[in-house]
This record gives structure tokens, sequence and C-alpha cells, in this order.
């Protein structure tokens, strides 16, 4: 989405469209400057204070503010070969089972997710599935257009799609695609998981629960792994899971009030159902409050331990709280470390 604030997506790890290409936004950062709990400016990078380096790389905001980022930079565009596929719903299963096979062997210019939602009432969708469930097959190709016409072709002819909007565009426009997605001001209750692969088992409950979703407004994407990303090792910085084939992200979005108990049982029912399909990993910034033991597994066991010793060295207090919590592993008082999320 462009509306996504650089600090949260970067401190968390920073996944997105051209990571198969140019890895995770914390693959491309070279140093940050941090204001520590004890007031302190501090620049971290790998030469400097490397180990503060380390935590921020994927830790969140536990550590300090981060007020400047210095990253590697590399061309793409301005134009890029990219857009949107939708099928209808009925084609979920086939739609699923072509993106898995594809994205196997893919190159690393191919940037693609699938996501499962409901069809805007919008001119360029056939008129018979506006409002109704789709599913929606996302490309950017981080290279020349004329290569990307190839490499895509597995993707845009499998079908063939209802609608297909790709075609070069602006990078940014690509940025853009899933902003009507998202409106403002809705409430919202969103999880997340890796998959440890896409089985016919898991595509079916991927299908069958993008078929019993209470709001129109709630969407699931999943999105490919492997390329850049998946070839720095695990542990080389705080953000692991790196050689995960897919990652989950469901994203329950509604209005009313009234309607917060049939779309948070939903959600948790949905994800309790695709738990089997997990490696029992998550990436941070795809998860809520949902208790310790899931930040715990964004980062594993050996990983949360280093990231402990980190706070208790750099915010020992827990000032920094009010996010996914790495919480310092000696007793803090409630007055100051209260509003960590439990």
């Amino acid at each position: 989405m462009s509306t996504t604030g650089l600090g949260g997506l970067v401190l968390g790890g920073g996944s997105g469209w051209i990571e198969r290409k140019c890895g995770y936004s914390v693959d491309n950062l070279l140093s940050v400057q941090t204001v520590t709990a004890g007031g302190k400016i501090l620049t971290a990078s790998q030469s400097e204070n490397p180990d503060l380096f380390w935590g921020t790389r994927g830790g969140g905001g536990n550590f300090g503010v981060v007020t400047s980022f210095e990253f590697r930079l590399h061309p793409i565009g301005p134009t890029v070969l990219g857009g949107m596929l939708l099928y209808p719903a009925p084609m979920a299963p086939a739609v699923l089972r072509n993106f898995r096979d594809v994205m196997a062997d893919a190159a690393d210019e191919v940037g693609s997710g699938v996501a499962l939602i409901t069809a805007p009432p919008a001119d360029f969708v056939p008129e018979p599935v506006r409002g109704q469930p789709v599913v929606g097959v996302i490309v950017c190709y981080a290279g020349p257009v004329d290569e990307g016409e190839q490499a895509l072709a597995a993707l845009r002819e499998f079908g063939p799609p209802a609608v297909d909007m790709v075609g070069p565009m602006p990078y940014v426009a690509v940025q853009q695609l899933l902003d009507p997605d998202y409106p403002a001001g809705m409430r919202n209750y969103w999880t997340g998981d890796f998959l440890s692969g896409l089985p016919g088992e898991a595509i079916e409950v991927l299908c069958r629960y993008h078929l019993s979703k209470p709001s129109p407004l709630t969407g699931i994407a999943i999105l490919p792994g492997g390329g850049a990303s998946a070839r720095v090792p695990d542990g080389t910085m705080a953000i692991g899971q790196r050689r995960a084939p897919f990652n989950i992200h469901i994203t329950s979005l509604w209005q009313d009030p009234a309607d917060d108990d049939a779309n948070i049982a939903w959600t948790r029912a949905f994800s309790a159902a695709i738990k089997p399909f997990t490696t029992g990993r998550v990436y941070v910034n795809f998860i809520g409050d949902e208790g310790q033991d899931r930040v715990v597994a964004s980062f594993g066991s050996e990983g949360y331990s280093r990231l402990q010793r980190l706070k208790e060295r750099y915010d020992p207090d827990n000032l920094f709280c009010s996010n996914q919590n790495i919480k310092p592993s000696r007793a803090v008082p409630e007055a100051v470390g209260g509003g960590a999320r439990a």
C-alpha cells in the first residue's frame, strides 16, 4: 500500500513487491540514527554499534526512536510491467495451484501475490462479478518491460483471467493497486503466518474461508518467498524465517462495531484452520495484539533471547512498549511497562 509509513515498515523487516529482486527493506539498510530511552543519540551500522543494528533490522521500535535511515538504492523503472489479473471465485483453487507452481521457478525479478478479495463496483469489472468474491493476482516485474512480457506469461495466460489490467505503468502505481481495498477509518483485526507450503488441503481452507468471510472489505493475501530475501542467512539480522515458501496475511476490515464479534471469530477460526500448514513462525508486521507467544514466534526463541539482551542494554525499563514488545527478562515496574502488549 502506498500509505504505509517508512518507519514501521522498515523496522519490522520491510516486505514489498520487489523483495525477490532486491531483498527486504532491512537488507538494504546501511545505517540508522537512534535516540535511546536514556537520551543518547547513536548511529548503528555494521561497523558502529553493530548489536543495535542487528536488532533494529526486524526488531521493531523496541530500542529507541529512529530519526534517520540510510539505504542502499536500486534502479527500478520508473516504468515496470505490473498490474492485476482478476478471476471469479470458483477459479480460486486452480489459480492458486498455478501461482504456486509458477513461483517455484520464477526469476527474482517476478514479484507477485494472490489477493482473495471482493470485486469493486467499478466499470472495468464485468457486471456479474461486481461485489462478489474474486481472486486477484498482482504482478510486478522488476526489470525491463519487454523481458517481463515473457517472464509473466505463465501467470497472465492462465485461465484466461476475466480481467487483465497488466501493462507498463509507473512503479509507484503498482504500490497503489491495493489502496482501494483498505479504506481509512475501518475497524480491523489482522493476523498472519508463514506457510510451509501450499498443498491442496491448504488451498481448500483458503478458498473456503474466502467464501465465508462476513465482511466484503476483508482480504487474504498469499505472498511468495524466494529470491534475494531468501538468500540472506537466518540470524544475520533480527528478522528471520527467510526460506518460508509463502507468507499469508489475513486482513479483516469492517465498519460497524456491532459486527466485531462475527469478524473476530471468523479471523480466529480461519487462523486456526490454516495452522497445520504453517511453519510456527510469523512476520512481525503482519500480526496484531495476539499475545507474547506470537511476538516470540516472530523471531524464534533464540532470536528473541538475543533481542531481550539488547532490550536490557538499551531500554531496560521498557519505555518503548507500545509495539510488538520485546520484554526485558528482568521484572519491569508496572507503572513503566504497563502499556506493553500482553
